[in-house]
């Protein structure tokens, strides 16, 4: 039995009422108490299967609900005309407990012209000045068959009338409606073969993502709505129905495809097609279905593979004759129902035969770790050593992550002379992927071969060791992430091409083991140790111990040997913070501090100074380079006292700390003072110039009657009390500060 459903508009709505086959032509507009979900009418043809109420329901959920929104365009001059200059009538379906399911306006109803079209054009693309159009998505998901085209009759409304609550121009009338469908739905199930060749492989089931018809110019976007100087079926019961609705078939937009993600029991794919366009003649038209594996394509050459689908399927067309079916009966001649002589939309199933094993997995998108595992699986069974590209979707971090199982599938894959994949970074805005991140939960070595086909930045999470030669292929840079460890020994280097060099980037945690060769650049802004005994050694090598604000930078611990091997390329910049552990450590940097830079210097990416902290007084084995900037070397005493003892001979900054309440003249060396001290310092001193003085907030420095301290930039958030002699006029510089800093100074007036 067939559904039919009525509309009428009730107090400003339109109000749902069913009716059987046998009860539509009895009485219009009935409405009654439902459930607050209906289907909406479709007319069947002898071309295609009709669509029941049963199968709207269970097939597609096609049934109204709360919130769906439909179009009254009102106000037509003549329906007999260009159906233009009308207004949109935002129509909203709801329901109340006990009520009949209603469609409700804001809107005051003109009369003259109108029809009713679902969806609802609520971007007000159709204003007036051309006929209203109807369209469809290319790209279709489970929401367009929700959202399946159906119009009206051509409709006339009576001039506004106070008493008639019927078919008349104003606010709250009532108004009899049916619609009728413009779209085609079109469920294509795959019937596939040979996939035992893939579920025995112990994989992840093989399941259809999208199909997608191919045939040039075949698929109508757009149509517009035109009139029909028919008069409608039932227009002597419904006397509101004046003309025929119609589209415009001559004029439809097309495309060269339409493709679904709507998949159903893995296998049925769901299309919502438009009337297609006048003298239509498709040829060498195709069909792909789209795997979690590949893709297999279906063309005229797999001979008649396309059938009508039925408990036993005949198949009996090529692809092309199979989609030129359903095109030409998608604007076709009802012959029951409400609108019977006029053209309707159809619903149709058929059926395709489609051979698994032809998987083409060329431009397969791999989605995570697993599913790169289960590929390779496939390929080896299926691909027959094709050459193929595989690209890797990000995750939420445009990553893609690869723990110890996939890495080891992978490595074993790129390092095989034989290998025919190509691992490249999706690009698609949806799933693009800016990195690969390899994981390890044990100490791992790093992959001796990292290839890809496009430039790829790769990452290291948790542990891992870096102890011999590596093979690189378009590998842009190796970084280390927060919170990841990475040993290094022996020699750290690779061959590399696309380009030839790569960079190291350490944001968490490298340890040195034993004599340590470095000869990949490196940039530092995490923590590298080098314990008792063991060496880093750049050998044409620039390592950058970096800082990227006043607050966040690379640290060094050396408790062995630091340095750069003679008659080589390698460079050491400390701009970080690299700390002596012991007596017996050696720290030789090339550079301090960036060129040409001074404390006077805002902190800047081209402006930064690096600090060696000496162990105790230091010694001669803390070297900077004499073609470098010394930056600062500190010395951190918390002596009560300061004197010459306390600083030695080899640092230029000074960190007082602890409770020190005495400073007594410093080493000629000195050119940066730090008071950090619980207890305001005296500093004793005929005369002693600075480069910079530091006091930050909470910390405060005495200069007695007779002292004299000169700085050239001085960082004051703290206090000076200056009862003898302090020169600065600068207090904005490296550290920050600004020039109203100078009311820190404190003094007699």
């Amino acid at each position: 039995m067939k559904s039919k459903f009525l509309f009428g508009a009730l107090l400003g709505s339109i109000a749902l009422a069913s009716c059987t086959a046998d009860e539509e032509l009895n009485s219009p507009a009935v409405s009654q108490e439902s459930p607050i979900k209906f289907a909406v009418s479709l007319e069947g043809s002898d071309g295609m299967p009709i669509l029941t109420r049963a199968d709207m329901t269970s097939d597609f959920g096609l049934n109204f609900e709360a919130g769906d929104l439909m179009s009254l365009f009102h106000g037509i001059a003549d329906v007999s005309s260009s159906l233009t200059g009308y207004q949109n009538a935002i129509y909203e379906g709801s329901a109340k407990d006990g009520e009949a399911f209603v469609f409700t306006t804001k809107s005051m109803v003109l009369e003259k012209g109108a029809i009713m079209v679902y969806p609802a054009d609520t971007a007000f693309t159709n204003n007036g000045s051309v006929a209203p159009v109807i369209t469809i998505p290319e790209n279709q998901d489970t929401r367009t068959k929700e959202l399946t085209p159906y119009m009206s009759e051509l409709l006339t409304i009576g001039g506004y009338n106070e008493p008639s609550t019927e078919n008349t121009a104003g606010y709250g009338k009532k108004y009899d409606i049916i619609l009728k469908r413009v779209g085609t739905t079109l469920i294509l199930t795959t019937v596939p073969s040979n996939t035992d060749k893939i579920d025995g492989l112990g994989v992840s089931p093989l399941k259809v993502s999208s199909i997608e018809m191919n045939a040039s110019g075949a698929f109508t976007t757009s149509i517009s709505v035109k009139y029909n100087v028919a008069t409608p079926y039932r227009n002597s019961e419904f006397p509101l129905w004046t003309k025929v609705s119609d589209v415009d078939v001559d004029n439809a937009t097309v495309a060269n495809a339409l493709t679904t993600t709507d998949i159903t029991n893995n296998y049925n794919a769901v299309f919502t097609l438009l009337p297609t366009k006048t003298s239509t003649i498709i040829s060498g038209a195709n069909v792909v279905i789209k795997t979690n594996y590949g893709k297999v394509t279906l063309e005229d050459a797999k001979g008649d593979i396309w059938g009508k689908t039925a408990t036993t399927v005949t198949y009996d067309k090529t692809v092309t004759e199979g989609i030129q079916e359903v095109l030409d009966n998608t604007w076709t001649d009802a012959t029951t129902g409400s609108f019977i002589g006029e053209k309707i939309g159809k619903y149709g199933k058929r059926s395709i035969q489609a051979d698994m094993s032809t998987l083409d997995m060329n431009g397969l998108h791999i989605t995570d770790q697993q599913h790169l595992i289960d590929a390779l699986k496939v390929y080896d069974a299926i691909a027959n050593d094709a050459t193929v590209d595989f690209f890797l979707d990000g995750d939420e971090n445009g990553e893609f992550v690869m723990d110890a199982e996939a890495t080891a599938a992978y490595e074993a894959r790129v390092a095989d002379a034989g290998n025919n994949i190509t691992f490249k970074l999706s690009t698609d805005p949806a799933t693009q992927c800016d990195a690969v991140k390899f994981v390890s939960t044990t100490e791992t070595e790093v992959p001796a071969t990292l290839k890809f086909g496009t430039a790829t930045p790769v990452k290291f999470a948790g542990l891992w060791k870096y102890s011999d030669s590596k093979t690189f292929d378009y590998i842009t840079s190796l970084e280390v992430v927060e919170g990841a460890t990475m040993t290094m020994t022996n020699m750290v280097t690779a061959t590399a091409t696309n380009p030839t060099t790569t960079v190291i980037t350490n944001n968490g945690t490298v340890n040195i083991s034993g004599a340590t060769t470095l000869k990949l650049n490196m940039t530092n802004n995490g923590i590298i140790d080098i314990p008792v005994g063991a060496e880093f050694l750049m050998n044409g090598a620039e390592l950058t111990n970096n800082a990227t604000s006043l607050e966040v930078y690379g640290k060094i611990d050396n408790a062995g040997s630091l340095g750069v091997q003679s008659n080589t390329s390698g460079k050491i910049n400390n701009y970080g913070y690299i700390t002596q552990k012991n007596a017996d450590a050696y720290t030789y940097v090339s550079t301090n501090a960036s060129t040409g830079k001074t404390f006077a210097d805002a902190f800047a990416a081209d402006a930064k100074i690096g600090t060696i902290e000496l162990f105790g007084t230091g010694n001669v084995n803390t070297v900077v380079a004499s073609t470098g900037l010394p930056g600062f070397i500190k010395v951190i005493t918390n002596a009560t006292s300061v004197t010459q003892a306390e600083v030695g001979e080899y640092a230029n900054y000074v960190e007082i700390t602890g409770a020190c309440t005495a400073c007594d003249i410093l080493p000629a060396t000195v050119k940066y003072v730090e008071v950090k001290s619980s207890a305001r310092v005296v500093w004793t001193t005929t005369a002693f110039t600075l480069t910079g003085l530091i006091v930050d907030e909470g910390y405060s420095l005495n200069i007695p009657r007779g002292s004299a301290v000169t700085a050239t930039t001085t960082y004051l958030k703290g206090r000076i009390y200056n009862a003898g002699t302090f020169t600065c006029d600068d207090f904005d510089g490296y550290l920050g500060g600004a020039s109203t800093d100078a009311n820190n100074v404190i003094v007699g007036g």
